[in-house]
């Protein structure tokens, strides 16, 4: 397919033009979605946004290089809700996976991508995996609980201080115990890689923007009454409950309109979801409250997997954990440098946060542990009483929410998620790992520890 170029342009029309869902569709069509989805990944990756021009030419090229292979094993991939636009925001790593795993075995694995809900949605994706109709899927661990109960055990409330903890389980070793083995065993399941952050609250801009109080304390959000839109988040819905918030729920589609015409008082979400729906044009304060965790995680179907000759099995985990190396560096990029969300008020400049005018509100640690004191099991277990026992009966080795506790705390609240030194969570940890003085995300202490106090000196 030839792009032409429409002659001599104007100043005015020499910036680049947004590719329209007409030119993909027709660009996709000539040389096929994956081919197309995989050349605007590349582009994306390199922080480069396309015209329509070059992603045609870009599609050609990897198509033509796929197809001079014969592939050994061709796997589908759904993508629940991600789309190409998502991609410059929320950095998942489908296409990081997806160009590794097929430069690395030259072509001899290949993978048809299947985003923007075509082959399935958030709340289906997990269960056309474990039923074989598509061999690798994305979505939220949260949404995905309504299939796979046992994801659950991530989200007990306030079981996470930092996103540094998280990633920090994806790499190492006791997740295999924890988490990715009762997975297998029970759903068939091998969790892979993911996006992992902490959820908080964005609260409408109409009652909550600029001149009013910050809602920065526990009384002070009960006071408000505020209804705030959730997900099938179940334990996040508790922790909500039991915070004294009246959770209601919309869809993520519907949200930004829910906002919009002041249905509800503010929505739940990460860091990331809502800068990808501009959502963030209705907010007036986020409250960064990191009392459940948020996560894209992608998982493949382990028949699938074991149905690989050994050496594509090997190159596909190698490709998985480098995935899990890039998504950390670059969601966390993300965060501070585009969505402006992090741990920072007020929000960098040309950050969607500070463009909006939202106002990052963070909790002083006193508040945090009032809240942790409310909704973790571990202060007030009755009300999780009934699924803490489901849960140990899937695990089948113990309490269950102790030892996610203990590893969620075995890393510091203040602790950066970027020092963290990625290791391959299927091997056994080596001996430097848990040691505060070889794994600097441990320490806790020292001048590059977070702090939210300034420097009265300075």
């Amino acid at each position: 397919m030839e792009i032409k170029d429409k002659g001599p342009k104007t100043k005015k029309e020499s910036q680049p033009e947004a590719i329209s869902r007409r030119d993909f569709n027709r660009i996709a069509a000539t040389f096929g979605l994956t081919s197309t989805l995989l050349a605007y990944g590349g582009f994306a990756w390199a922080g480069t946004e396309p015209t329509a021009k070059m992603l045609g030419q870009k599609a050609a090229e990897t198509a033509n290089g796929r197809a001079k292979v014969t592939p050994k094993v061709k796997l589908k991939y759904g993508m629940a809700g991600h789309y190409l636009d998502a991609t410059w925001v929320a950095k998942v790593g489908a296409f990081d996976f997806i160009h590794d795993i097929e430069e690395r075995t030259d072509n001899a694995v290949q993978i048809e991508a299947k985003g923007a809900n075509s082959i399935c949605g958030e709340m289906t994706c997990a269960e056309k995996c474990i039923e074989g109709i598509i061999d690798l899927y994305l979505a939220s661990t949260n949404n995905a609980a309504m299939t796979c109960p046992y994801l659950n055990i991530l989200d007990f409330g306030a079981l996470w201080q930092s996103r540094a903890a998280l990633y920090s389980f994806a790499f190492d070793h006791k997740s295999e115990d924890l988490w990715r083995e009762p997975m297998r065993r029970t759903y068939g399941l091998e969790m892979l890689f993911g996006d992992y952050g902490l959820r908080g609250f964005f609260m409408n801009k109409m009652k909550y923007g600029e001149g009013t109080p910050p809602l920065d304390t526990l009384e002070k959000l009960r006071a408000t009454n505020a209804k705030v839109r959730t997900t099938g988040t179940l334990f996040g819905l508790k922790s909500m409950q039991l915070m004294g918030v009246n959770p209601v729920a919309f869809a993520y589609e519907e949200v930004v309109d829910a906002m919009r015409r002041g249905l509800i008082d503010g929505a739940e979400a990460w860091e990331i979801p809502f800068e990808v729906i501009h959502f963030t044009e209705f907010t007036g304060q986020y409250l960064y409250l990191k009392y459940c965790s948020g996560n894209w995680v992608t998982g493949m179907n382990v028949r699938a997997l074991e149905k690989m000759p050994s050496e594509l099995r090997d190159a596909l985990m190698e490709a998985a954990y480098h995935a899990q190396v890039a998504i950390l560096g670059k969601e966390e990029a993300s965060i501070w440098q585009k969505a402006g969300s992090g741990e920072c008020d007020p929000p960098p400049p040309g950050t969607e946060h500070w463009r909006c005018g939202i106002r990052n509100i963070q909790w002083a640690q006193e508040e945090l542990n009032k809240l942790e004191r409310v909704i973790s099991p571990k202060y007030n277990p009755n009300p999780w009483k009934e699924w803490i026992d489901r849960l140990d009966k899937i695990y089948g080795r113990g309490f269950i929410f102790e030892r996610m506790h203990e590893i969620a705390h075995s890393v510091p609240a203040n602790a950066y998620a970027i020092d963290i030194i990625p290791k391959r969570w299927w091997k056994p940890n080596p001996a430097w790992w848990n040691k505060p003085e070889t794994a600097p995300w441990r320490r806790g202490t020292g001048y590059f520890a977070r702090s939210l106090e300034k420097d009265k000196k300075v």
